[in-house]
């Protein structure tokens, strides 16, 4: 994860403990939970992170977005970072991604 800026980087390897599923309109966002395995001491403004996948009416990811304390937050997930979180998803039921069953 990075701070804006491309500050306070570093590369998290992601342990996934949990998922919720919330239909907003249109929007089906499916909220992430996951420790850090590889960090110790997480970087100053960040606490307790987790990530928010968006997908749209589709079925389609649209965003994946970091969180701390469950709001948006400045930082941002690495390429690396990303894909863990999109093999992750994909590992969830499709059809329960995509109906939100």
């Amino acid at each position: 994860m990075f701070k804006y800026g491309f500050t306070n980087y570093f590369e998290g390897k992601l342990n996934f403990i949990g998922y919720e599923i919330n239909q907003v309109g249109p929007w089906l966002n499916v909220y992430i939970s996951f420790d850090i395995e590889n960090v110790e001491i997480l970087p100053e403004g960040l606490n307790d992170p987790s990530a928010l996948a968006v997908y749209d009416k589709d079925g389609e990811l649209q965003e994946i977005i970091a969180h701390d304390e469950g709001v948006d937050c400045e930082y941002k997930f690495t390429d690396k970072e990303k894909e863990q979180i999109t093999s992750y998803l994909q590992s969830i039921n499709e059809k329960q991604l995509i109906k939100g069953e």
